[in-house]
């Protein structure tokens, strides 16, 4: 899987990110509070639309690429589409969740011919970078479904992502309390089809300290959820803000193509 070449259309995208039942929760020293899962590997590859781009191509590349044979350190993988104008970034993104980086690094190290017959006759419609990716260490602080199935029949759900930078003196230990307090508020209330998570990034120049994923079911329940917060969660926002700045946030059509992750 050396040379990737992905789509990620206007209609498609995706940032589903579940569990490994076989990966275990994690703590370190320099950490309080329980996680549900991680840390996973993922790799965010950015991607554009080529000359034969369109919605039947681009449906007919996603289809193919479900049918091939994927490495078994592959938990997941998906694309995602921006919703809007506002998006810092205008390109569209394709995401891969492995097991390790090791795990990663041997499967692109890897000469798949059916893989590279995928991405030689697609390589037109939307192409990825796959050299340039971009690797996070992935954390899910509770189950996916904790409140429901976030993702529809056809693997459609609603993305949204923060770029956040720790207030001097804050760092991971204040987040992740933070983060055990969020968990019981979002205990207390109905907010319908909704999960969470957060990225630490493993690139050199990164923008943000953390990269903080909101994942409803549709825009209407994100926005539905989003009332709710403002009308019950000003304490808890407080809490937030007192250990991270967030930038406003990017939102993405999404779906979920691949997943291996036993859940």
């Amino acid at each position: 899987m050396k040379h990737l070449h992905a789509t990620c259309l206007a209609i498609f995208s995706i940032i589903f990110i579940v569990g490994c039942s076989d990966t275990s929760s994690s703590t370190s020293p320099d950490n309080s509070g329980p996680i549900y899962q991680g840390p996973f590997y993922n790799e965010f590859l950015a991607c554009n639309a080529g000359p034969d781009y369109s919605d039947v191509n681009a449906r007919e590349m996603l289809s193919a690429y479900k049918e091939l044979k994927h490495d078994e350190n592959l938990l997941w993988s998906g694309v995602y589409a921006p919703k809007g104008d506002n998006n810092t970034y205008d390109n569209g993104w394709w995401e891969l969740m492995w097991t390790s980086k090791e795990a990663a690094d041997a499967a692109w190290a890897t000469d798949d011919k059916d893989f590279q017959a995928w991405a030689n006759k697609y390589s037109n419609v939307i192409s990825c970078d796959g050299e340039g990716r971009f690797p996070w260490s992935f954390y899910l602080p509770r189950p996916a479904n904790s409140f429901g199935e976030v993702e529809g029949e056809d693997g459609y759900f609603a993305s949204e992502f923060m770029e956040c930078n720790f207030n001097e003196g804050k760092g991971p230990s204040d987040l992740r309390a933070t983060v055990v307090e969020f968990n019981t508020f979002l205990d207390g209330i109905d907010g319908g089809p909704y999960f969470y998570g957060v990225y630490y990034p493993e690139f050199e120049d990164s923008p943000s300290d953390i990269l903080w994923g909101n994942w409803h079911s549709d825009f209407e329940t994100k926005e539905a959820g989003n009332a709710i917060y403002a009308e019950f969660g000003t304490e808890m926002q407080v809490k937030f803000n007192e250990v991270v700045a967030c930038k406003s946030p990017d939102t993405y059509d999404s779906w979920m193509l691949v997943n291996n992750s036993g859940e």
